[in-house]
């Protein structure tokens, strides 16, 4: 199995179910682009909160300024620090909760690197009836490629990526209807324009 393509979007999502910040270029370590995820809300028992849970979260928009959390909670003054966050997001969905740091992996699932291309992106709008459990315009992936010829990126599972001067390996399916979950084989940078290329 062989591949090409380009990279079209990079993401990081700094609070896991949150926004996320579409960005140039992101570094690439073993736990997946650097801040991605590093965060999460947390309840008074020291459960992680997601949006499967409480899909208001995906309201909140994050980002990373000079290296600290900045979070736009509604109903409150944007641009809030993590305590005054965390604040916010006890009053606005009523129940004390707060904001957890994970250095490395973060607060990753499956895997800490998710693919899509716009090729399933575009095949998945035309049948959209049968992908009602992911949203087919933003499935927050970490990376929107855009692929040469045929196949898309469900056809990787097993393969070796390399994108920009990171190597990924692609280890399965997520459980929602788009993309690719890929573990970090190297680190490096990746950027958007940067070439892809896939090995067996």
């Amino acid at each position: 199995m062989t591949g090409s393509g380009r990279v079209a979007q990079v993401w990081v999502f700094p609070v896991k179910s949150m926004s996320g910040a579409s960005v140039e270029s992101a570094s690439v370590v073993e736990g997946g682009l650097d801040g991605d995820r590093s965060w999460a809300v947390v309840d008074a028992d020291g459960a992680t909160v997601t949006a499967a849970e409480e899909p208001r979260l995906r309201e909140v928009t994050t980002r990373l300024l000079d290296g600290g959390l900045r979070l736009d909670v509604p109903g409150a003054q944007p641009g809030l620090g993590v305590e005054a966050a965390a604040e916010a997001l006890s009053g606005w969905l009523g129940r004390p909760l707060h904001l957890a740091h994970r250095e490395g992996a973060g607060f990753v699932d499956v895997a800490p690197v998710h693919v899509v291309s716009r090729t399933s992106m575009a095949d998945a709008a035309e049948h959209a009836e049968e992908c009602d459990t992911c949203d087919i315009s933003a499935p927050r992936a970490n990376l929107v490629l855009d692929l040469d010829g045929t196949g898309t990126e469900r056809d990787w599972v097993g393969a070796t990526v390399t994108v920009g001067s990171a190597v990924l390996r692609v280890i399965r399916h997520p459980d929602h209807c788009l993309g690719a979950y890929a573990e970090v084989a190297q680190a490096g940078v990746v950027s958007v324009g940067d070439p892809v290329h896939v090995e067996a």
